[in-house]
């Protein structure tokens, strides 16, 4: 089983910038160093909370102070880019981390806002993602020039002016259970990238396989991650206690007051206790058994990327990695 790190990030608006990219890159440092797996880097536009806008730029920061970690766009929000700058931006990322970079491509929309303010919808997105994957799949794939047209972009005898590093191209990943793009990642072999959520878990498997078939591929599990928010402490209480003030802060000021999100009912403890159940925040022996409960609600994945929060401090944030890498990661592998 695979674990790894699925960074936003998230950051409060009053925090500076500088020192939170720096401290960003310092925990993908630290996951290298522990033996994690890989690293899956958002991108987002709008709100100030979670300021990476160029995750490729930040993967090439990142691979220049790593050695194994494999770094993923975690997403690159297809809508928002040409066709053929973003597969010729991964391609050359491709090769300066020679082989290290996933493309994870999707239609963002995590923060709504990206898409407002570029006067886009979730459908016409969803529409643009399809439209543009299947164009640099045939871009990659074709030998010959390619012309294309659509109402947002256009293609005009266009080529790669470089082949991919890796053979036949780099791995891929879509953060979607939408069954069309399900059934792509199974057609390339690339990976779905989740929420928390198990009960989505058999549909995406079985959209999975269909577009496996489709190519004469066999699916695997492997090729399915969930992500959950992770902290960890040596007890739950600890954890708990330690998680609670900033959990509540982002939800109530970010996901109700930024996002629009409604407002739940009940104290903001109520909420809380449910956040928690949601989650992986208490124990290493807490985890252990939240990810052996979650592996077997959902039939089976090939691992969890987590989401980290920098507010209960730093060196609170270097345990929880610490903690899992040492005590947790262990039982699973």
């Amino acid at each position: 089983m695979r674990f790894g790190l699925f960074l936003q990030p998230l950051h409060h608006p009053s925090t500076g910038p500088t020192n939170a990219l720096d401290r960003d890159l310092e925990l993908v440092v630290l996951l290298d160093d522990l033996g994690f797996s890989e690293a899956w880097i958002w991108e987002h536009h709008s709100s100030g909370w979670e300021n990476i806008a160029a995750p490729d730029v930040f993967i090439a920061a990142a691979a220049e102070r790593t050695t194994h970690i494999r770094l993923g766009t975690g997403v690159l929000q297809l809508g928002l880019h040409h066709p053929l700058v973003a597969l010729d931006r991964m391609i050359f990322l491709d090769h300066l981390t020679r082989g290290r970079a996933t493309f994870g491509m999707g239609v963002g929309g995590g923060i709504p806002s990206d898409l407002t303010v570029l006067w886009l919808d979730h459908e016409m997105a969803e529409r643009r993602v399809q439209e543009s994957s299947d164009s640099m799949l045939i871009l990659l794939e074709s030998e010959e020039p390619v012309s294309i047209k659509s109402d947002w972009f256009e293609l005009r005898d266009a080529v790669l002016q470089i082949r991919p590093y890796t053979e036949p191209h780099m791995p891929v990943a879509m953060a979607s259970a939408h069954p069309v793009n399900v059934e792509l990642m199974g057609r390339l072999g690339g990976s779905v990238l989740l929420g928390g959520d198990a009960g989505l878990v058999p549909d995406v498997w079985s959209h999975l396989q269909a577009g496996a078939a489709k190519v004469h591929r066999d699916a695997s599990r492997e090729q399915i991650m969930m992500s959950t928010v992770l902290h960890l402490a040596e007890t739950t209480t600890e954890a708990v206690d330690g998680f609670r003030e900033g959990a509540i802060s982002e939800f109530y000021d970010f996901q109700v007051g930024w996002n629009k999100r409604p407002e739940p009912e009940g104290s903001p403890d109520d909420w809380y206790e449910g956040y928690v159940r949601r989650s992986i925040i208490g124990s290493p022996h807490d985890a252990i058994e939240k990810i052996d409960e979650m592996n077997e609600r959902a039939g089976g994945v090939g691992g969890f990327i987590f989401m980290t929060r920098d507010w209960p401090s730093p060196e609170a944030q270097r345990q929880t990695w610490r903690l899992f890498a040492e005590e947790v990661a262990p039982h699973f592998t």
